[in-house]
C-alpha cells in the first residue's frame, strides 16, 4: 500500500501520483524575455495509468523562489480550475513588472479527482515593452548598404549582482560580446515596424567586480527585395542589473558609446548574389585581416581613437521578445576529400550544408587574397556565391560567419599558399537551435533515407525563420515554403516557436486589402494561392500548440482575407478567380518549378484551397464559440465544393485544371482528394485515373498536394512508394532537398514534406483538436511490412509501431500520452471472422465486444476499419482474420 504524505499546502496525496513535468511558458522552457501580454502556461500530466485525464489544475505564480517554495502564489493563485486543459493556459493579469523573473508551478487532479503534488518550479522573465526601453538606437553615421559597425562601452560594477539581464537588437544583425566572450547573435529576421525582435541574455555570472565592457558588431544589408525588410540601420542594448543590496542600475546604448565605422569588413563596391526576386539577397563577405583589431572585444582594449556613436531616431520600430531559438554552429564537418585543381583546391563534403567554412592559412603572405567559391553539388556546376579574405600573414584561421551565409557541398579555394591539408579546412553546419525529437523508420530503407534527408534539409533551412533557398538565389520567407517545411518541424522538433513567429510576420504585414504577402517579413509579392496557406498554418499551429489565443487574435485577419478573396467568386459557379498578371497585384502559382498545371482562371487547386480555408474558418469559429459564423463558413464551403464537382469534375474520374480548359492531370485530381472534395462513389475511379497517368506532371511545390491527395484517398501506399523514387537523385547527388526533381535550386527544402507525411499517413498520427487532446492513429499499410514513429507533443510522446506479422495477422502497438484520447483505426482488409486482442485479452470477436479493457472507451465497426477509442496508456493490439 502506498504511503500518504502531507505537502506544504496541506493537501494529502499518494506518493505514487505523478508530478506534472515539462513546464513551458509561452512554448519555451524558462524563457529570458516574454511580452507581458503573451504569457501562457503548459505542462504534461505524466501519468502512466491507463485512461488517465486531468480534471482540474491550480497554478501558482510567485515573485520569489522562497515564496514559490512555500506554495505562496503572491502574484497569482488560480485556485482550483475544473478543466482538462494543460496547454497554452493564458495569464491575463496586468500586474507584472518589466525585466523581472517570476516563478511558477502547477498541481493537477486526475480522473479520480485525486490531487498530485506540485510540480518543480519553472521560471519566466518579463521583457521590455516599447515604453520600457530607456536606451537609444545607435549607428556609425554612415548609411551605405552592406554597412558594418563596431560598438564598445566600458563600465564599472562596484558590488555583487543578484540578477543581470541584457536586452539587445539590431537591424539587421548583431554579434554581442561581454568581456571578450560572445553572448550571442541575432535577432531573427523581422519587420521592425510590425514585429521586430530583440534577444535577452542573463549575464549575472559573467559580470566582474570592477571594469567590464560590452562590444558588438552591427550589420545592415539595405538593398533586399523579397529577402527581408531594409528599413534603416540600428543597434540598441539595455542592461538591467539588480544588486544584492536591493539597488538597481541600467546601462544602455547612448552617445557615450564608442563606434568604429572603418571595420575589417569591406563595405563599398559590394558583390551581391541572388536572382529573380531574390536579387541582392546576400553580399559577399570580404574581410581584410590587415585591419583586424586584436582583442577589440576585451575590457581593456584602448578605444581612445574611436568616434563617439551617433544616436538615431528609430521611434517607429516596435520590438518584441524573440521566442525563436538562435542560430548556432551545430556541427563541424570533415571533408570527404581535398584535391588540387590547377592552382586551386576543391574541397568536398558528404552533403550540402548551410553554414560557412573554416580555413587555416599557414604560408600566405600579408596582403595575399584567398577566395572561397561555394557550390551546392559535386564539382563546380552549381555556384552559390563566394567570400574573400585578405591575409595578415603567418598562421591564421578564418570563418566568414557574420551576416547571411550560403550553402555548399563543394568549396573551390583560390589563392591558398602551399598544400591544403584536410585538417586545415572544415565545414561549419549552422542553423537555428532545434531539439530533434521525432523519428520514423520502416521496412524500406529507401524511405528511411528520404525521411532523414527531408528532416535534415528542413532543419538547416530554418534560420530563425523558414527560408526557401538559403544559398545564392532567394533566401526568402515564402508562405508555401513555410507550410511545406513547417509541418516537418511540428512533427519532428520539440517546443519550436518557429511557426508562431511566421504567423505573426504574415499577420503583421497583411495588405490593407486583406491579402497576405507571399514573403514575410518582406512586404513584397502577392500570390493568392499561397496566401491561403496562412489560415492553414494558423490552424495547424493550433492543433499542435493548443493556443486558443492565437485563433482569437488572428480570427479578424482570416475574416478580412476571406472577404477579400471572396470578391473574386462567381455567383453562379461559386468558384473564385483571384487576380493575376503582376507581382504587386497577384501572380498565380497552382504549381511551380517543373510542374505542368495551368495556373490561371477558375482553377481546381485554387478553389480546393479556398474550400479548405472556409472549412478552417468554420472550425476556428466553433472553437471560439461563434456558432452562427461556423455555420456560415461551413455553408460557403459546401457551395464551393459543389461548384468544383459540378464544373470541374469530368468523365466521373478526373478534374479539369481550370474551367474552360481541356487539361486534366493527376495533380489536378489530387487537390480535391486532399481535402475530401471528391464524391465518395467516385474516389476509386479517380485513383485509377491517377494510377494510369502517373505523376510526371508535378513540380517541387505541387508534390505536397500530390502526396497528401494520394494518402487521403487511401489504399495508394504502394503506388506512392514507387513514385517516391523521384527523390533518389537528390539523395545520391548531395543528400539535400532540391526545388524540383531534376534541376533548379539544390538546397531548397520545400520538397521536404515527407518529413511530416510519413508520420501523418504511414504511421497515421494526426491531431484532431488543440495540443493533441484528441488525435487519430490511422496508418497506411500498403507497400510496407512495418513502420514506426515517435512524435513529441505538448502532452507527451506518441509512439506507434505496426507490423504485418503474416498475411492474416497485423499488430499495432501505441503509446498514448496522459490527458489525451486517440482513435485507433485497425484495417479490416479482405478478412472475415476478425478477432482483435489487446495484450493477451480478446477485445473483439467477429463483431462483438468480448471483454472490457481498462482505457478502451469504445469499439465500433465501419466499412474498412474497426475503430477503437482509447484513453492514455500503452496498448498492444493485434488483429487476426481469415480471407474472404
Amino acid at each position: 500500500m502506498n504511503r500518504k504524505i502531507l505537502n506544504s499546502s496541506d493537501s494529502i496525496f499518494d506518493e505514487s501520483y505523478p508530478v506534472p513535468t515539462e513546464l513551458l511558458t509561452t512554448g519555451i522552457k524558462n524563457p529570458l524575455a516574454l511580452d507581458p501580454d503573451n504569457i501562457q502556461f503548459t505542462w504534461q500530466m505524466n501519468s502512466i495509468k491507463r485512461g488517465d485525464t486531468q480534471t482540474a489544475y491550480q497554478i501558482l505564480v510567485a515573485s520569489s523562489l522562497s515564496n514559490i517554495n512555500r506554495d505562496q502564489g503572491d502574484v497569482w493563485d488560480s485556485g482550483k480550475i475544473h478543466s482538462s486543459l494543460s496547454a497554452a493556459i493564458k495569464y491575463d493579469k496586468k500586474n507584472l513588472v518589466p525585466a523581472k523573473r517570476y516563478w511558477w508551478k502547477v498541481r493537477i487532479w486526475d480522473k479520480d479527482h485525486e490531487v498530485s503534488p506540485y510540480s518543480a518550479c519553472a521560471t519566466f522573465d518579463t521583457g521590455l515593452e516599447k515604453s520600457d526601453w530607456t536606451a537609444s538606437y545607435l549607428w556609425d553615421g554612415t548609411t551605405n548598404p552592406n554597412n558594418f559597425a563596431y560598438f564598445r562601452k566600458r563600465f564599472s560594477i562596484l558590488k555583487k549582482a543578484k540578477m543581470a539581464k541584457v536586452f539587445v537588437s539590431a537591424h539587421n544583425d548583431y554579434q554581442l560580446f561581454l568581456n571578450g566572450q560572445e553572448l550571442g547573435r541575432g535577432p531573427a529576421r523581422s519587420n521592425p515596424y510590425k514585429y521586430g525582435q530583440y534577444n535577452a541574455y542573463e549575464v549575472t555570472h559573467q559580470l566582474s567586480l570592477g571594469e567590464n565592457a560590452f562590444a558588438a558588431i552591427g550589420h545592415w544589408h539595405g538593398v533586399w527585395n523579397d529577402s527581408g525588410i531594409n528599413a534603416s540601420p540600428a543597434f540598441i542594448l539595455e542592461a538591467r542589473i539588480e544588486y544584492l543590496d536591493g539597488g538597481f542600475e541600467t546601462i544602455g546604448t547612448d552617445d557615450t558609446w564608442k563606434v568604429l565605422a572603418a571595420t575589417p569588413y569591406q563595405e563599398y563596391d559590394p558583390a551581391y548574389f541572388g536572382l529573380y526576386g531574390g536579387i541582392k539577397n546576400r553580399a559577399a563577405i570580404q574581410y581584410d585581416a590587415r585591419r583586424m583589431l586584436e582583442n577589440w572585444t576585451d575590457v581593456y582594449f584602448n578605444d581612445a581613437v574611436w568616434e563617439m556613436a551617433s544616436t538615431v531616431d528609430r521611434s517607429d520600430y516596435n520590438l518584441h521578445a524573440q521566442l525563436v531559438a538562435q542560430d548556432r554552429e551545430q556541427q563541424e564537418l570533415v571533408p570527404v576529400k581535398v584535391t588540387p585543381s590547377g592552382n586551386d583546391w576543391l574541397v568536398e563534403f558528404d552533403r550540402c550544408i548551410n553554414g560557412w567554412p573554416m580555413i587555416t592559412m599557414r604560408n600566405n603572405q600579408k596582403g595575399s587574397i584567398v577566395t572561397i567559391n561555394y557550390y551546392q553539388l559535386p564539382g563546380t556546376d552549381s555556384p552559390a556565391g563566394w567570400d574573400r579574405y585578405i591575409c595578415m600573414g603567418g598562421k591564421e584561421t578564418w570563418k566568414p560567419d557574420f551576416g547571411r551565409h550560403t550553402s555548399f557541398k563543394t568549396l573551390k579555394i583560390s589563392g591558398y599558399a602551399g598544400d591544403l591539408a584536410i585538417e586545415d579546412v572544415r565545414g561549419i553546419w549552422a542553423y537555428t537551435d532545434a531539439i530533434v525529437s521525432g523519428s520514423f523508420t520502416c521496412s524500406n530503407p529507401f524511405l528511411d533515407d528520404i525521411f532523414k534527408m527531408c528532416e535534415r534539409s528542413a532543419r538547416q533551412n530554418v534560420q530563425q525563420g523558414i527560408i526557401s533557398v538559403d544559398a545564392n538565389r532567394e533566401q526568402s520567407p515564402w508562405t508555401a515554403d513555410s507550410w511545406n517545411i513547417g509541418n516537418g518541424l511540428l512533427y519532428n522538433h520539440k517546443n519550436t516557436m518557429i511557426m508562431d513567429k511566421i504567423i505573426k510576420d504574415f499577420i503583421g504585414e497583411q495588405h490593407e486589402c486583406g491579402d497576405f504577402y507571399a514573403c514575410s517579413p518582406a512586404s513584397t509579392f502577392r500570390i493568392p494561392e499561397w496566401s491561403m496557406y496562412v489560415p492553414m498554418i494558423i490552424w495547424q499551429q493550433y492543433l499542435f500548440s493548443g493556443d486558443k489565443e492565437l485563433l482569437t487574435s488572428t480570427y479578424p485577419n482570416i475574416q478580412k482575407f476571406l472577404e477579400w478573396i471572396g470578391e473574386y467568386q462567381d455567383e453562379t459557379t461559386h468558384l473564385i478567380d483571384p487576380p493575376t498578371g503582376s507581382w504587386t497585384e497577384g501572380i498565380r502559382f497552382s504549381d511551380y518549378a517543373g510542374g505542368k498545371m495551368n495556373n490561371e482562371g477558375y482553377n481546381v487547386a485554387t478553389n480546393s484551397q479556398y474550400y479548405q480555408n472556409l472549412r478552417i474558418a468554420s472550425e476556428i469559429s466553433s472553437v471560439l464559440g461563434n456558432k452562427p459564423k461556423a455555420l456560415e463558413f461551413a455553408c460557403k464551403a459546401e457551395a464551393v465544393k459543389e461548384g468544383i464537382n459540378k464544373n470541374l469534375f469530368v468523365n466521373d474520374n478526373c478534374y479539369l485544371s481550370k474551367l474552360g480548359d481541356e487539361q486534366a492531370i493527376t495533380l489536378g485530381c489530387c487537390w480535391p482528394l486532399r481535402f475530401n472534395i471528391v464524391p465518395e462513389g467516385n474516389k476509386i475511379s479517380v485513383k485509377n485515373y491517377i494510377k494510369e497517368f502517373g505523376g510526371s506532371d508535378i513540380g517541387g511545390y505541387g508534390g505536397d498536394a500530390f502526396y497528401n491527395g494520394l494518402y487521403m484517398a487511401g489504399g495508394m501506399g504502394d503506388y506512392i512508394i514507387k513514385d517516391l523514387n523521384r527523390y533518389r537523385k537528390m539523395l545520391e547527388t548531395n543528400a539535400t532537398n532540391w526545388e524540383q526533381w531534376e534541376k533548379g535550386e539544390y538546397n531548397h527544402a520545400w520538397t521536404s514534406y515527407p518529413a511530416y507525411l510519413f508520420h501523418k499517413y504511414i504511421s497515421g498520427i494526426q491531431p484532431t483538436s488543440g495540443a493533441f487532446e484528441t488525435f487519430d492513429i490511422k496508418p497506411e499499410l500498403l507497400g510496407l511490412t512495418f513502420a514506426e514513429s515517435h512524435v513529441a507533443t505538448l502532452k507527451g510522446f506518441i509512439r506507434t509501431r505496426w507490423e504485418k506479422v503474416s498475411a492474416s495477422r497485423l499488430s499495432l502497438s501505441c503509446s498514448i500520452p496522459a490527458n489525451t484520447t486517440a482513435t485507433v483505426y485497425l484495417p479490416k482488409g479482405n478478412w472475415q471472422s476478425i478477432v482483435i486482442t489487446e495484450g493477451i485479452t480478446t477485445l473483439w470477436n467477429d463483431g462483438l465486444i468480448i471483454q472490457d479493457i481498462t482505457g478502451i472507451r469504445s469499439v465500433e465497426e465501419e466499412m474498412d476499419y474497426i475503430r477503437i477509442n482509447a484513453g492514455s496508456g500503452s496498448y498492444d493490439f493485434e488483429i487476426n482474420g481469415t480471407f474472404l
